[in-house]
């Protein structure tokens, strides 16, 4: 039985003309599977072990035909580089500013009843920022080498 979020996502998809191939199909697969809020370069050498001669077009050209329609997020970091958020539920993306990762913290989120006028809202997002629990380790061993 195929996953719930891949027979959406290859439905949108061929609802706007892309031929899902194997290699596609990969691409989808690997995003549904991670809670990583991987990089383009990291969906490539996670399918590239699948498909060796997978084209990086081919990954990029998913990644952003999929955010285009609202299927992931793009998440543009300060420094200019994008992770995809796969998680299209309310949620906060826990950032940490030392390595960059991104975490889900499923922490309850309301929004007013009341939408702003004018306004298509098509998702929210919220990001907190601060150090993840390995980084957080390497600055108190840094601190205490220090001292």
């Amino acid at each position: 039985m195929q996953d719930p979020k891949i027979r959406e996502w290859k439905e949108a998809l061929v609802t706007q003309g892309v031929r899902i191939t194997p290699q596609r199909e990969a691409v989808l697969r690997y995003l549904s599977q991670t809670r990583s809020h991987p990089t383009a370069a990291e969906v490539f050498q996670a399918v590239r072990k699948v498909f060796p001669h997978i084209s990086r077009a081919t990954v990029y050209n998913t990644l952003n035909l999929m955010s285009r329609l609202g299927l992931i997020t793009e998440l543009r970091r300060q420094d200019g580089s994008i992770r995809y958020e796969t998680n299209q539920e309310p949620h906060v993306n826990l950032i940490c500013v030392s390595c960059g990762r991104v975490f889900d913290w499923d922490a309850p989120i309301s929004l007013p009843e009341e939408r702003p006028k004018g306004f298509a809202l098509l998702q929210v997002r919220v990001d907190a920022y601060g150090y993840c629990p390995e980084c957080l380790k390497h600055l108190k061993r840094a601190d205490k080498e220090g001292a």
